[in-house]
């Protein structure tokens, strides 16, 4: 949403996030990545080869997840098409784009608790997905506790 060019992972590693995660890690607090991001121990992906059940149902609810918040993307952008890479892209500070997209979210309940229809949608998502960046070695050991975490997780949760 921020810019086609660059990877949501390293906009990711270079922003407040993790600081702030590893802050919160200690109250058990998870943000939800896709396949293209490091395992970190505060980012939960999927199992990108699951041998067993437990894995099984961690990528189910994994995927579960992650498509509602798909789903929210895609709404918010078919009602701001500024938001979505066909309208246009958006090329302020990142602070200003987070109060754009929180006066966005905004809007859009307002919208939804007055039931105010979408407009009709051109067609489909035509944005640019950008390649999976690989990882740093200095982030190997970063990358060993994610999955170390993930594997927690699936024990406590999934088995």
């Amino acid at each position: 949403m921020l810019c086609s060019l660059a990877h949501e992972a390293y906009i990711l590693r270079n922003s407040i996030i993790p600081y702030v995660m590893g802050q919160l890690q200690r109250h058990r607090v998870w943000l939800l990545g896709d396949s293209g991001y490091p395992h970190l121990s505060w980012l939960l992906t999927p199992v990108r080869n699951p041998r067993t059940r437990a894995e099984e149902r961690y990528n189910e609810a994994h995927g579960r997840t992650r498509r509602v918040i798909e789903r929210t993307f895609g709404l918010l952008k078919a009602r701001f098409r500024c938001l979505h890479v066909t309208g246009g892209s958006l090329f302020y500070s990142p602070r200003k784009l987070c109060q754009i997209i929180i006066a966005c979210s905004m809007l859009h309940n307002l919208a939804l608790r007055r039931q105010v229809p979408f407009l009709q949608e051109d067609g489909p998502d035509d944005g640019v997905v950008a390649a999976v960046e690989p990882v740093d070695s200095d982030e190997e050991e970063a990358e060993e506790e994610g999955i170390d975490n993930m594997d927690s997780v699936i024990q406590q949760y999934f088995q």
